[in-house]
């Protein structure tokens, strides 16, 4: 049986709290239109993507009112592993992915999912983790350990220029240009492929564990569904910059990108942000989620905030016993000094190996 709403009386009686599958329920479809928050990481695209690569069982936690169906919601992935054991998570490898409302009342279906979650927390004794903060569930723990930048973004495309800062940005879209660097929009799995032999390259100087090659080629399925795209930034017939695009509603959202440190000083991250700024603008978008950063990471941060973006700090939800360890900043700092030490393709086998027991 579905749990029931803390509420009372007739605020008891009108929202119900119940689950569905967001795969193939086209009343989550549907609600997702009439969410103003709902983004590409709440499509039912995305948690199939999830739920074919690394296996999850994807749920989603729903608030119903009487005679307008869905009015919150929030996806919730089952990480089942041997190596970190059970807990749901909203929502692996997403960078945020709140709880969502539709329409005026927004505290009545928040106050019911809470009431809900924590319930589901209590009877299973199953840890969960939202990339969002959630405030008003007992026992939760609200962790800040990233920024979230955003660029507002317009249909003239000059007004959203006139914010890139002149010394970090304008000057490198200039020096891109006059080394003969040249950006394009592809949905091809070719240009996947060539993502992903930067994203090898890239992850492995960062020390972090690399994406499985057929998740990154999978996302072709997102494309052909008209939810993102590849820019690649090109030396003659050399890929040099790559980065990968979510597109859903009003937003564009920066998912991965890589780089070959060869020609960083040719600035082909500049030219590639400023040419998926203006297709974005041309196009309709109103903004653009340059993605999560780490708070450690103040040179990422800047960058971020030299094209006018609007930085906020990112708070994740915890419903457990204790606050999440800090055990695991130590250990994703020895891991990166593992893996930039090690012969090439360790990262991947890693990523391969564990990127599913720790999404």
């Amino acid at each position: 049986m579905p749990e029931r709403s803390q509420g009372t009386g007739a605020a008891e009686q009108r929202l119900r709290p119940n689950r569905l599958d967001p795969l193939s329920d086209p009343a989550w479809r549907a609600f997702l239109d009439r969410s103003p928050d709902a983004s590409i990481f709440h499509h039912p695209a995305w948690l199939r993507l999830l739920h074919d690569h690394y296996g999850y069982e994807v749920q989603a936690r729903c608030v119903s009112e009487d005679g307008r169906g869905l009015v919150g919601g929030l996806p919730v992935a089952r990480v089942s592993s041997r190596l970190t054991g059970k807990r749901l998570v909203a929502l692996p490898f997403s960078d945020i992915c709140p709880p969502l409302v539709a329409g005026a009342d927004r505290e009545g279906p928040l106050d019911a999912l809470a009431a809900m979650l924590a319930a589901e927390r209590r009877q299973s004794g199953l840890d969960i983790e939202i990339h969002a903060e959630m405030p008003g569930i007992d026992s939760a723990f609200v962790v800040h350990r990233f920024h979230q930048h955003v660029l507002p973004l317009q249909a003239d495309v000059q007004a959203v220029e006139s914010n890139f800062s002149k010394s970090q940005v304008k000057r490198g879209i200039a020096k891109a240009r006059r080394e003969g660097l040249v950006a394009e929009r592809r949905t091809d799995r070719d240009a996947l492929e060539d993502f992903y032999r930067l994203h090898l390259q890239t992850r492995r100087r960062q020390g972090v564990p690399t994406q499985p090659k057929r998740f990154i080629l999978s996302f072709a399925d997102l494309f052909e569904g008209g939810l993102g795209f590849v820019l690649l930034v090109r030396l003659e017939e050399l890929p040099v910059a790559a980065a990968v695009f979510l597109t859903f509603k009003d937003t564009i959202t920066y998912k991965y990108g890589a780089s070959d440190a060869r020609h960083l000083n040719r600035r082909p991250n500049n030219l590639l942000f400023a040419e998926a700024i203006r297709w974005a603008c041309e196009d309709g978008f109103r903004s653009l989620d340059f993605g999560r950063t780490n708070l450690d990471n103040p040179g990422l941060a800047s960058f971020k905030r030299s094209w006018g973006a609007v930085e906020s700090e990112l708070g994740y939800t915890y419903l457990c016993d204790e606050p999440p360890s800090t055990e695991a900043v130590l250990q994703n700092r020895i891991m990166a000094g593992v893996i930039t030490r090690s012969p090439r393709g360790v990262g991947r086998l890693v990523g391969e190996a564990l990127n599913k027991h720790f999404g």
